[in-house]
């Protein structure tokens, strides 16, 4: 019987992803908190879940090298050996290693076969297991280890009858003796089928089936009973100690390892000639490779009976090795929700229907004195409306948590690689944030914790010196402001030498000498393309290097970065965020007769200037003087070509926008007000247009298109008027 499991193999990807983020998590505080056997406990269940599951979708590179950190983790909780820093930077890179493997079976590329076995060298070191060489196999490794340590080897009886509903969940039993034959040897092994009913009876997706199995190993009772660990609950099981037999042959029938390494791939079908021949010992492994590598491709032979062309195999081979490719590009992204979030939906929907029951009755009969009721109604249908759509939002919410779990091993990491000692305070963990956005600053973010480790914070004798504390600590920290959500990259390092980035920036020609700037263009001076104070860049990291990326990235997703700094205190970077990328907050003005939204993060003030503050520079063009500042005007009817009620900006309205530390006042008729508007793609549904983000459906059924200042900016610096 075979079983179609490639459906749920997402599902193990999904869940190994969350078991090896558990596994980092652990590691990284069993390393502060070494005693803590809970929570040494709670890694080595995720490592072997990911072994367990591995095995039953048949990931034998993944389950065989879980099972040996598996080894160790084991020796950690049994108390034979104690958490070391060593120990536990093994067990990191171990876990890493396991991600690629995950990812390769995922359709990933392959990891370097030499990390994996230096891996597994190092982890059997650790566990005080005799090195193995050439890496061979782990079934002949254990009987190596047995016939090696025969006398401390112990000898077990366990009887085991699984739960009936074994084979409902996808579980093989023949995978568990194989774990057990991994421990050392199998020396007796029976069946049990006295349960079975009869045929007429015998429910097919039911286990009737026990085992009686006596195994020696040198491995501990505990070791063996963890084999069972999914399915004990449910299960008869007994593990009892006998005498190991030390004369005892060493394979009375064939050993469950030795004929089963294959079994999902060959369950059923019978072998290939030439490995039963190799088996039988008729020929040797390189006999065998020599008669396969003589036999001729079925290209080979159609191309000289003529019966194809050399570039029909040609195509054909493109096409075996693109149904061939991994399906990874092409998964559907998927969500794991809160089912009280499910729950609430369902009963607002409920109400939805409710509700346009209600008023579809009320149609049927409507007369003009039942009006308010109509009224009320149509009020009550608005409401849930709204709901249904907050809740719908809020089933893509995720915690931030998620974004930032992957810091503490970063910072790690960089405190060994510079030399450093940090500490990094993670809070407001539980916001929540459109899993769309969560993806999309975990590069920023981490770019900018890399700059704090590496250039914000000073070493260690330099911070003594400075009075300050040797460890540096960086402060990663997310909170809802308004509508929007605001996370903060702060240290308490050297802070941006004011003097250095100005001196840089006359040096790069990005400002003249007697040009006065304030502090928050200085500041901005770092996001400049290739812009670096750094005496030295490091293989970490550069002040600045990058850092036009990280402001590209954020502003990408509608939102905006800021910098907060002083000298020998420290440096903060709050990057303030929209909730969701598919809502908006905007506010709604009109040009003649036209409506646009305007992004409210973008909006910095409006104002109505007097004639005084206007004025036109030749090669400028029009400027307003704002706060001392003086603000190129943007007449929007000019770029878009319309019929503008106003054109006195004295007697219009001017909207102050900021974008990568540029303003510009864009000069509209009227603010009609505030409004959240579902976000359309203009280039899905149109073509793209300057100045235009997107449309929107407005509440009168017309589209208002939403401005994109930075377009704006590039508009007015090249002075292309674009009709939309």
């Amino acid at each position: 019987m075979s079983a179609d499991l490639s459906q749920f193999q997402e599902s193990f990807f999904e869940e190994s992803a969350e078991h090896l983020s558990t596994i980092e998590d652990g590691l990284l505080q069993l390393e502060q908190h070494p005693q803590d056997l809970d929570l040494l406990a709670r890694i080595f269940r995720a490592a072997h879940s990911i072994k367990g599951n591995s095995g039953m979708f048949g990931f034998t590179a993944v389950g065989q090298f879980t099972h040996k950190m598996e080894t160790l983790l084991d020796q950690l909780r049994n108390g034979r050996l104690s958490v070391t820093p060593a120990i536990a930077d093994i067990l990191l890179r171990s876990t890493d290693c396991l991600k690629l493997l995950i990812d390769a079976a995922h359709g990933g590329p392959a990891p370097d076969q030499n990390t994996i076995a230096q891996l597994e060298q190092e982890l059997a070191a650790a566990a005080g297991d005799t090195p193995k060489s050439g890496g061979g196999a782990s079934a002949s490794g254990a009987s190596g280890e047995a016939s090696s340590s025969a006398s401390s080897q112990q000898g077990f009886r366990i009887l085991w009858t699984p739960p009936s509903w074994l084979f409902q969940r996808g579980l093989d039993p023949l995978r568990l003796i194989n774990e057990l034959a991994e421990l050392g040897t199998i020396v007796s092994r029976s069946l049990n089928v006295s349960h079975l009913p009869a045929f007429a009876s015998l429910d097919p997706e039911l286990c009737y089936l026990s085992w009686t199995c006596e195994l020696h190993t040198v491995k501990q009772q505990s070791v063996i009973e963890s084999v069972f660990d999914f399915v004990r609950d449910d299960s008869v099981l007994t593990i009892d100690k006998i005498e190991a037999k030390t004369a005892q042959p060493p394979h009375p029938f064939p050993s469950v390892s030795s004929v089963s390494p294959t079994s999902t791939e060959g369950a059923g079908e019978p072998k290939p000639l030439g490995e039963i021949l190799v088996e039988s010992g008729v020929v040797s492994r390189e006999t065998l490779d020599k008669a396969l590598a003589q036999q001729k491709r079925v290209g080979e032979i159609l191309v000289e009976q003529h019966a194809v062309t050399p570039q029909q195999i040609s195509q054909a081979l493109q096409k075996q090795q693109e149904s061939a490719t991994p399906k990874k590009g092409v998964d559907a992204a998927s969500i794991r929700v809160d089912t009280a979030k499910i729950d609430k939906l369902i009963n607002l929907v409920g109400e939805l229907v409710i509700t346009q029951s209600m008023l579809s009755d009320l149609g049927s009969r409507f007369e003009m004195g039942q009006l308010a009721v109509l009224l009320e109604r149509i009020a009550q249908l608005e409401r849930n409306t709204r709901e249904i759509q907050e809740r719908v939002m809020g089933i893509r919410m995720l915690p931030i948590g998620n974004a930032f779990s992957r810091f503490p091993r970063l910072v790690r990491d960089l405190s060994g690689k510079a030399g450093k000692k940090i500490q990094l305070v993670l809070s407001g963990e539980e916001t929540e944030l459109d899993k769309t956005v969560i993806e999309s600053i975990g590069d920023p973010l981490t770019h900018l914790v890399r700059n704090s480790a590496d250039h914000g914070l000073e070493p260690p004798d330099e911070r003594v010196a400075a009075g300050k504390t040797e460890q540096g600590t960086i402060h990663l920290n997310a909170f809802h402001e308004g509508g929007s959500i605001c996370i903060t990259v702060q240290d308490d390092g050297r802070g941006l030498n004011r003097d250095r980035i100005l001196a840089k920036a006359v040096k790069q020609g990005l400002v003249t000498e007697n040009e006065k700037l304030s502090d928050d263009q200085i500041w901005g001076m770092i996001f400049k393309p290739g812009f670096s104070t750094a005496e030295k860049v490091t293989d970490v990291s550069g002040r600045g290097v990058g850092m036009d990326v990280v402001k590209r990235n954020i502003e990408g997703l509608g939102g905006t970065v800021s910098i907060k700094t002083a000298l020998g205190k420290g440096t903060t970077f709050t990057l303030k965020l929209p909730l969701t990328l598919a809502i908006i907050e905007g506010m709604t003005v009109r040009v003649g007769t036209d409506t646009y939204i305007v992004p409210l993060l973008s909006i910095l003030q409006s104002i109505q200037p007097k004639q005084d503050c206007l004025k036109t520079v030749v090669g400028k063009g029009e400027l307003v003087n704002v706060h001392g500042t003086y603000l190129p005007v943007m007449r929007l009817y000019e770029v878009f070509s319309l019929q503008p009620e106003l054109t006195d900006p004295t007697k219009a309205i001017l909207l102050i926008l900021e974008t990568e530390g540029e303003r510009v006042a864009v000069m509209v008729d009227e603010i009609l007000g505030q409004q959240q508007v579902v976000i359309k793609s203009m280039e899905q549904n149109f073509r793209k247009v300057e100045g235009v983000a997107g449309a929107t459906i407005l509440g009168d059924g017309t589209v208002g298109f939403i401005l994109d200042v930075r377009g704006l900016l590039n508009i007015a610096r090249h002075g292309l008027p674009v009709a939309a």
